[in-house]
């Protein structure tokens, strides 16, 4: 009878013993795959080596963005300052090159004026040993002309010689060229303030008012200025007007005119 329940017990108990087997069977660990195993290894270290590579990558963005701003841009700067200082260089050495030439071609002009002044009075004045002027001052006769009216008007006790400037114009410029006679009256003569023209060359205004009979009296001062030069070169005077004003209109009626113009002189 003890045999019997037993084996009852046993049937009874088998149900459950089959459960908790298979529930051990269930916690047991499945079979590890090495091949799995080592895909997982290599695209864990692939994404390590990723983010490594991401990180110099971008710290040598920044390396790079520093070097430029704190070397290669003001390298690039200096560079730029050098190469422009010696752009210009090379502009005044060229400029200087032509300013001698141009001042040794304007010496030699000024030595054959020198040597030929008399000859280059005589042509101005009369018309006559015209052709026996250098062809190079004839193409220059203006520029001929203007260098030996320039002189010097300074004076020790005065800034600028007031008698030269009077006479030069009592004596020269109101004679008629051909005539000699008076070609107009000088009623005021206002001499202004010196002022600097270039380095050593200096003008002083002038303001005249004259009575001239008819514009042809008018005529033969304005060409003692601009066309004639005085035979005696201690009363020479360079002169450019710079207004004259006169009624066209009563051309043959004696008039008083208003003259500004400029002497220019140079100083040693």
């Amino acid at each position: 009878m003890s045999s019997t329940m037993q084996e009852q017990e046993t049937q009874q108990n088998s149900p459950l013993i089959e459960r908790l087997l298979g529930e051990q069977q269930q916690k047991k660990p499945s079979q590890i795959d090495p091949f799995a195993e080592s895909n997982q290894v290599l695209i864990t270290t692939y994404r390590v080596v990723n983010i490594r590579y991401r990180i110099y990558f971008i710290i040598l963005i920044l390396v790079l963005i520093v070097f430029g701003n704190n070397i290669l841009l003001p390298s690039w700067d200096t560079y730029q300052n050098l190469q422009t200082q010696v752009d210009a260089v090379d502009i005044q050495i060229a400029d200087f090159d032509i300013k001698k030439l141009k001042a040794e071609t304007d010496k030699q002009l000024i030595q054959k004026i020198e040597t030929q002044q008399a000859d280059i009075v005589s042509c101005l004045n009369t018309r006559t040993n015209c052709t026996s002027i250098d062809p190079s001052l004839r193409t220059n006769f203006s520029f001929a002309r203007s260098y030996i009216q320039l002189n010097n008007l300074t004076d020790p006790k005065m800034f600028i010689n007031e008698k030269i400037l009077l006479a030069n114009i009592n004596e020269y410029l109101l004679k008629d060229s051909v005539t000699k006679t008076k070609n107009g009256l000088i009623n005021r003569i206002v001499i202004g303030e010196s002022k600097q023209f270039f380095w050593n060359l200096f003008y002083v205004p002038l303001k005249l008012n004259i009575t001239f009979d008819t514009k042809d009296t008018l005529l033969s001062f304005i060409d003692n200025i601009e066309k004639r030069v005085l035979s005696d070169e201690n009363y020479r005077v360079l002169y450019k007007i710079d207004k004259v004003n006169y009624d066209i209109a009563n051309y043959v009626t004696q008039q008083q005119v208003d003259i500004d113009l400029n002497a220019y002189y140079y100083t040693d």
